[in-house]
């Protein structure tokens, strides 16, 4: 019997195409007048590959390792006061800049707790910290949808890591057979939830990763599907079933 619910954030409930890359460049461009957009930009980037690299290996970083490669990369530093203020700018930019998110996603998550479900989000983490995503849901109005909040930057491990799923299973007091996972991303929503022992949902409206299509239990096009798509799901597996898949014509 399905008790809980957890729910990725980047990509699943709301849209991964928003960057906040331009706006952090360019307060830091104020700091380093010696440097020119372009270089400090391409700084950004390679820094924020390595700081993938280590996201895929299972490490949950925070915003301070991309700043601080990124300076690196530079030859270059701040001072102390300068460094705190790039950095809480960084991490707090979504505040003024929200992402959008995904068609239905309050309605869903109102959904999974009028069906009794616990509800939980897992997330790993860029330049944006946990803290300032729980503050963007409670000025959304979302953050109540929520019994349990998990971020990378904060436990230190990426969904790449059973960690991450079972420190949730945790806190929602929930076993991992009467929990699903909803994610966009294979590699760590659909292998993470498995490893940890859950089902998983991949929802394709975002990012659109179809080669996860195989190892998913439930496949969505698009997240305002899923409430429809999770009862069909749990009549197919009191059928023995074991994916169903929603799609759009």
């Amino acid at each position: 019997m399905l008790r809980a619910i957890t729910f990725d954030f980047w990509g699943t409930l709301v849209d991964a195409g928003d960057s906040l890359k331009p706006v952090r460049v360019a307060s830091l461009c104020r700091y380093l007048r010696g440097y020119s957009p372009d270089q400090i930009s391409a700084a950004y980037d390679s820094s924020w590959r390595k700081f993938l690299e280590a996201l895929a290996l299972g490490l949950g970083l925070r915003a301070s390792t991309v700043l601080s490669t990124m300076l690196d990369l530079l030859d270059t530093s701040l001072s102390p006061q300068d460094y705190g203020a790039v950095l809480r700018y960084w991490e707090e930019a979504m505040l003024d800049d929200p992402p959008r998110f995904l068609d239905g996603a309050a309605d869903v998550l109102h959904n999974m707790r009028a069906r009794g479900l616990s509800v939980g989000l897992i997330s790993d983490t860029g330049v944006t910290p946990g803290y300032v995503v729980r503050e963007m849901l409670r000025r959304q109005g979302l953050l109540t949808a929520f019994d349990w909040l998990t971020f990378s930057n904060e436990i230190g491990v990426t969904k790449r890591c059973r960690q991450a799923f079972v420190y949730t299973l945790r806190g929602l007091h929930v076993s991992p057979d009467e929990a699903m996972h909803v994610g966009d991303f294979p590699p760590a929503d659909v292998q993470g939830a498995h490893a940890a022992g859950m089902a998983a949902a991949l929802v394709l409206e975002s990012t659109g990763r179809r080669e996860g299509i195989p190892e998913a239990d439930l496949v969505v096009e698009r997240l305002r599907d899923l409430t429809e798509a999770l009862a069909e799901w749990e009549r197919a597996r009191g059928e023995g079933a074991r994916r169903v898949s929603l799609k759009s014509e």
